[in-house]
Formats: structure tokens, C-alpha cells, sequence
């Protein structure tokens, strides 16, 4: 699935607007040793093995969540910039293409919006499981900004 081309079956759409300058939210992205600390869900930690932001570059990372299961993910980067990110969820499951958009509100105030689309034939009832896990990705984003 391209993001430009093709009808997702389904979206699933997550915004914030975090008290943050637009730098230190695009950095708590961009550097893979801050994007372990908060990515995922409540309750999950990850290990990164391969973190290279370029367009073209992959992500290739697992999921851990509390009970010690593990969650391998594979991305790949289809478009790289300060204010917007666009990758294709690669595996497992799932058939998506996230855009993440950094919009500059004021000199503190970032917003951050995430759009999922999903390729035809994907399971449009994860939408709810998804937004809401998404929602707790934003909550750990947060928090993390608040320690630095």
C-alpha cells in the first residue's frame, strides 16, 4: 500500500497538542535511545536494533510488553522530514501506513498528529484497540518530554 495512491480500508486518527517546542518533540522521535523509552502502549519497553531515519531507512525493533511477550516490528521510512514522517508497517499482522506530522503551534506548543491507513482486507475492529493504544503511546510520549 502507498499512502498516496491507494483507498485505505480504514483510518485510525490520533492528534495532541503537547507543551513542547516543535525540536525537543521531533527529537524524542528521531533519536532511537529516546524512542525506546516511550514507544508503544502502557506497560511495554522496547529494544531497537536498527534505527536509521532516512527516507529508505528501516526501523526494525521489538515490542516487550509485561508479561515478557515480544512483538518484533519492521518499518521502513517512505518519507523523512522535521515536520512530518511517513513509514509502512512492513510486519508482523498488520498492513498500514503511519504519518506522523509535527506542527509548530507557537514557540512551546507542538502539534503531533498520527494517521494510520490501513490496505483493503485489514481488520477495520482493531480501529478502538488501536486509537486507544495510541492515546497511551501520546500519555508515555508526554511524560518522557516532561523528564528532559
Amino acid at each position: 500500500m502507498t499512502e498516496t495512491t491507494d483507498t485505505p480500508a480504514y483510518k485510525v486518527l490520533n492528534r495532541r497538542r503537547l507543551p513542547f517546542p516543535h525540536a525537543k518533540v521531533y527529537t524524542a522521535f528521531a533519536d532511537p535511545e529516546q524512542v525506546k523509552l516511550w514507544w508503544g502502549p502502557h506497560g511495554f519497553t522496547n529494544r531497537i536494533d536498527t534505527f536509521d531515519l532516512r527516507t529508505g531507512g528501516r526501523w526494525l525493533f521489538t515490542m516487550i510488553n509485561e508479561n515478557d511477550r515480544e512483538f518484533y516490528n519492521v518499518k521502513e521510512f517512505l518519507e523523512v522530514s522535521p515536520k512530518r514522517i511517513v513509514m509502512q508497517h512492513i510486519e508482523p499482522m498488520h498492513d498500514f501506513v503511519m504519518t506522523m506530522s509535527f506542527d509548530t503551534v507557537d514557540d512551546d506548543t507542538t502539534d503531533l498528529t498520527w494517521i494510520m491507513k490501513f490496505a483493503p482486507g485489514q481488520d477495520p475492529g482493531l480501529a478502538p484497540f488501536l486509537e486507544a493504544a495510541n492515546e497511551q503511546n501520546f500519555d508515555r510520549l508526554e511524560a518522557h518530554l516532561q523528564t528532559l
